[in-house]
């Protein structure tokens, strides 16, 4: 409650600031959205400035991005998998070249980066969700010359180029390198152990309790796979000597991605869904899993 009435007073110190300087808050366009189990819970809606209530609703838009009260954003990655194709088929028919470089080029502009925008934060952790966003890649290579033939893991292995799954992981583990560095702001909290010979991030134990109610599994997973700890995961799992990497050293961003790199290229990348599952020996195509098989692997043959 004392945070809600806090919350409120802030809106309207806002309010008063935007009147004082002639301005207008549009109240048709605010939205509230309230996260977790509603069940038998009496949520009261914060007032615009007018003293109306703000409309409560299950999937709110905030910049570019369609978040939903269950934190599982299904509806944006149904956007960008629906707008995708609809991209795809454009390109396809506008142009008649099927050679390597211009389609990659045409698939990185229009479509990758539509498919990698704020990734961070819906990345996927269901198979479902992530062997759908992939079929977007997997069909679009299917279309260039020479891959007639091939499997999608033999296409990726041609092209040179990492899965959809393997992109986002490679990319959460560059963030998270880069905050612990200063680079970028450390919005996701992280903190460095000082006390191993090589660095991993460390995070709290997830609770069983909270406000004197046992966590649901939902609410359990939704904390375990919250940004913070996807990041703390891939993280710790790629080799010490890269995670020991820092700027005060002279590593620099484009350091630590070749590094990074060098290392991804000895992980199998083998997207699983549509029948390539059974070719894949690891629990699943995430760095987190595909590295402990690679190092069971090699201790097997050692």
């Amino acid at each position: 409650n004392e945070d809600k009435k806090q919350m409120q007073e802030d809106l309207e110190v806002i309010y008063k600031w935007a009147e004082e300087n002639k301005m207008k808050f549009n109240a048709n366009k605010f939205e509230q959205i309230v996260h977790g189990k509603r069940e038998n819970v009496d949520v009261e809606p914060y007032k615009t400035p007018s003293g109306d209530p703000i409309i409560i609703k299950d999937t709110v838009k905030d910049l570019g991005v369609y978040s939903t009260n269950d934190m599982m954003f299904r509806e944006h990655m149904n956007k960008i998998i629906n707008s995708s194709k609809v991209v795809m088929g454009m390109l396809l028919r506008t142009f008649s070249t099927r050679e390597k470089e211009p389609m990659l080029r045409m698939f990185n502009t229009y479509i990758k980066s539509k498919m990698e925008y704020c990734c961070i934060v819906w990345s996927p952790i269901r198979q479902k969700w992530i062997y759908e966003l992939e079929k977007i890649q997997k069909n679009f290579t299917r279309q260039i010359n020479g891959m007639e033939g091939l499997n999608y893991h033999e296409r990726l292995k041609k092209l040179k180029l990492y899965s959809l799954e393997r992109r986002r992981e490679r990319y959460m583990i560059i963030y998270g390198w880069q905050q612990l560095e200063g680079i970028k702001e450390n919005v996701l909290r992280l903190v460095a152990s000082d006390t191993r010979r090589d660095r991993r991030i460390i995070s709290p134990k997830i609770p069983r309790y909270a406000n004197d109610k046992r966590l649901s599994r939902v609410e359990w997973d939704q904390i375990y796979n919250c940004p913070a700890r996807k990041v703390q995961r891939l993280f710790n799992c790629i080799p010490g000597w890269i995670r020991n990497l820092k700027k005060s050293e002279g590593c620099s961003v484009d350091k630590f991605k070749r590094h990074l790199d060098d290392w991804l290229k000895t992980v199998p990348d083998q997207p699983r869904g549509g029948g390539y599952s059974e070719g894949v020996a690891a629990e699943s195509n995430s760095i987190q899993h595909q590295a402990v098989s690679l190092k069971i692997g090699g201790d097997l043959k050692g």
